[in-house]
């Protein structure tokens, strides 16, 4: 087969190993792009997004986002041709007293909780129905990043078979597997994050089955113990303010 004689030799060396090291990252499952420590995010001027390693000089103006290695956006930048105002931030006041002391707020707490589950099994049960509203993220994440794969996989046997063709992969093609990739990356992201969230979700309902078997442990009703207990602590304050009885003095 005869090659093309517009392709150098060192074009399609280049291309090559840019097609090979894409074929070896799907082989992995890592997505390549994810290997950059921070991408940039931006719209041109027909509204349609793009990703790279930096934002090209005729948008620097324009907002754009700054991704991390898992497509997290970790800083949104407006248009730079504004003034940066800085906000600061008030100082609380020294000394300040909480509204409602940390007691009674407890106390609140732990009423609230025995009135609104009646036994340990209502406590899984709303933990695990909050888990199963990330479903619905989560099927949707994973089709997104399943289609993306897809089409990275096309566009590699694509290039594959135009290099064998001696064919010249354009910069627009590239630049289609690039998007792809960052897609990726971008999916891989809010997988994480769902996972963030469902670990949050199961350690804060973990915390109120320890308060709720602490409170429920004597067997008595929690409702009347938690106000039992608030009684108690009312008339201990209340004997303490009295003086002891002179008589008993000495």
């Amino acid at each position: 087969m005869e090659s093309n004689p517009h392709i150098s030799p060192t074009g399609m060396r280049a291309n090559r190993k840019r097609t090979a090291a894409i074929a070896f990252a799907l082989s992995l499952s890592i997505p390549v792009f994810a290997l950059a420590a921070e991408t940039y995010r931006w719209k041109d001027n027909n509204g349609e997004v793009h990703y790279g390693s930096a934002v090209p000089p005729e948008y620097a103006d324009q907002p754009y986002d700054v991704l991390n290695a898992t497509g997290l956006v970790i800083r949104h930048v407006e248009k730079t041709n504004e003034p940066i105002v800085e906000v600061k931030q008030e100082e609380a006041p020294k000394g300040r007293q909480p509204l409602i002391p940390l007691a009674e707020r407890q106390r609140l707490t732990d009423r609230l909780l025995v009135v609104q589950f009646r036994s340990e099994e209502d406590i899984e049960t709303a933990r695990e129905l909050e888990i199963a509203q990330l479903d619905y993220d989560l099927k949707l994440i994973n089709q997104s990043y399943a289609s993306t794969q897809k089409t990275i996989r096309s566009q590699v046997r694509l290039f594959a078979d135009k290099q064998r063709a001696g064919l010249e992969i354009k910069p627009q093609e590239q630049n289609t597997i690039d998007k792809q990739l960052a897609r990726m990356t971008y999916d891989l992201g809010r997988l994480a994050t769902l996972a963030d969230v469902e670990t949050a979700i199961r350690a804060r309902y973990e915390e109120k089955l320890e308060r709720y078997r602490f409170l429920t442990g004597s067997g008595e009703d929690p409702v009347e113990e938690v106000d039992a207990g608030a009684e108690v602590e009312g008339d201990a304050g209340v004997n303490a303010g009295i003086d002891e009885d002179p008589a008993n003095q000495g």
